[in-house]
């Protein structure tokens, strides 16, 4: 319980709306899907300037650019940016294959930096992951804090109890897995 709580207690703070764009300027934003909010705040990064391109990843099939544009609320001039400089990526079911299809993005456009969003509670396990499988990009964060989710009194509620006891599960299997791939890889 007490690693339970020292995990809850050192997740990243939301970013502040307010960092200019040159502190977050990155090559590409990729969101690593999960909620609507990680779309919203990488879109509005890559309007602010944060990014030249944004990827989003492990986007479920039928999904499509009008879609999100509609769900997305977009006015004509945020359609016609999400139409050149967004790509949808539909193969990745895991934050490894998040990590695998951004490493092959960043390669096809040549990007060597990188701003990964994701929900806060997921920031230390995508971290871990996209750093091992991105040796050689930079990488910057920007962590969202989901409107429903209290840190506040996370223990109250069941449901953010359960979210983040297996989000932190996760997070300490993680070392296992890689030594697990490593030796598989050797």
């Amino acid at each position: 319980m007490a690693g339970l709580q020292h995990f809850v207690h050192t997740l990243p703070k939301p970013a502040s709306p307010t960092i200019t764009t040159a502190a977050t300027a990155t090559d590409g934003i990729v969101v690593i899907t999960g909620g609507q909010q990680r779309l919203a705040d990488g879109f509005n990064l890559l309007q602010s300037g944060a990014g030249t391109a944004l990827l989003v990843s492990g986007v479920g099939q039928g999904v499509s650019k009008a879609i999100l544009a509609d769900e997305l609320k977009l006015n004509p001039r945020e359609t016609a940016l999400l139409a050149c400089c967004v790509k949808l990526e539909f193969q990745a079911v895991d934050t490894r294959g998040n990590a695998v299809a951004a490493g092959k993005w960043a390669q096809a456009n040549g990007f060597t930096s990188l701003l990964l969003v994701t929900a806060n509670y997921h920031m230390p396990r995508a971290k871990a992951i996209f750093t091992r499988t991105l040796p050689d990009i930079a990488l910057s964060y920007w962590p969202v804090s989901p409107d429903d989710l209290d840190l506040d009194i996370w223990w109250k509620t069941p449901p953010i109890i359960r979210l983040l006891a297996r989000e932190y599960a996760k997070y300490l299997t993680e070392p296992m897995a890689n030594l697990i791939l490593t030796r598989i890889n050797d």
